[in-house]
């Protein structure tokens, strides 16, 4: 039987997801196989049809926790106006992790990320990338292992699963916006201090950097959830980064902005 959950935190964890029904499937089975269970899921769907739709209906008359959907409209990629409808979903006192609905997660992800909460941080954490093959033998229904030693996996070295190691690399970074939010984690209060997620920004790429920069100028400090947290990225092919989103997040920085005009809350 998973833990229970810590008292004093609370999480609810978003997935993003569009018209990817097989993958999100895969990717609630291992939210429901967790050692430590969620008290909410939210998915934030822009703009699946009703296959998706049915899915989470399906899901949520069985899984152990509150399953939520929110959806919009489909009118191009819209990610940062799906996660800030999610996010309206949220209390104020909870631990908010971020995925998307193309990932799986080890058993441990959700009781390594509230392990790693603390005041006055964000936590961000990797994933490995499953290959093409490995990929369609799982969406087709194929019951195969993953762990460290199962061909087809890139990035292995995202994979081990060392948590006592974690002290020595939690200071860990590549560069001021290191962190993606298929792996990301802050406490709701100081999301709702940067105004969430920049909605100006549609079209693929640059809005969780946004994100983080405002978390960031905000006195936060990034943690690295290296050797834990760990999660396995279901294949697909990548989309050209936005110019337009470029230019907002370079315009973020110059600035040294704090807060969004356009996010949770709208002038």
């Amino acid at each position: 039987m998973p833990l229970a959950l810590k008292d004093d935190i609370n999480t609810s964890l978003i997935i993003t997801t569009y018209n990817w029904p097989q993958a999100l499937r895969l990717c609630l089975e291992s939210v429901a196989k967790q050692s430590l269970l969620p008290n909410r899921v939210i998915i934030a769907d822009d703009g699946s049809t009703d296959e998706t739709r049915a899915l989470i209906t399906t899901y949520a008359a069985k899984l152990p926790f509150e399953l939520r959907h929110v959806w919009q409209e489909d009118s191009g990629y819209r990610r940062s106006a799906i996660l800030n409808k999610a996010l309206r979903e949220v209390p104020i006192n909870n631990y908010v992790i971020f995925i998307d609905g193309d990932i799986i997660l080890h058993k441990h992800f959700i009781k390594d990320h509230v392990r790693l909460a603390e005041p006055g941080y964000y936590v961000f954490g990797r994933r490995c990338y499953l290959g093409e093959n490995l990929s369609t033998r799982l969406l087709n229904g194929e019951q195969c292992a993953l762990n460290f030693f199962t061909r087809g996996i890139r990035r292995r070295d995202n994979l081990l699963y060392l948590p006592w190691l974690t002290p020595l690399t939690a200071r860990y970074k590549r560069g001021k916006l290191y962190g993606c939010g298929c792996n990301l984690a802050a406490w709701m209060d100081d999301i709702v201090k940067v105004n969430g997620y920049d909605e100006r920004m549609e079209g693929w790429g640059c809005e969780d950097d946004d994100f983080i920069q405002r978390l960031r100028n905000n006195g936060l400090i990034s943690k690295a959830a290296k050797y834990q947290a760990i999660e396995y990225h279901i294949y697909h092919k990548q989309r050209p980064v936005s110019d337009d989103n470029r230019k907002l997040l370079s315009k973020g920085q110059l600035s040294f902005a704090k807060r969004c005009e356009f996010g949770l809350q709208q002038l």
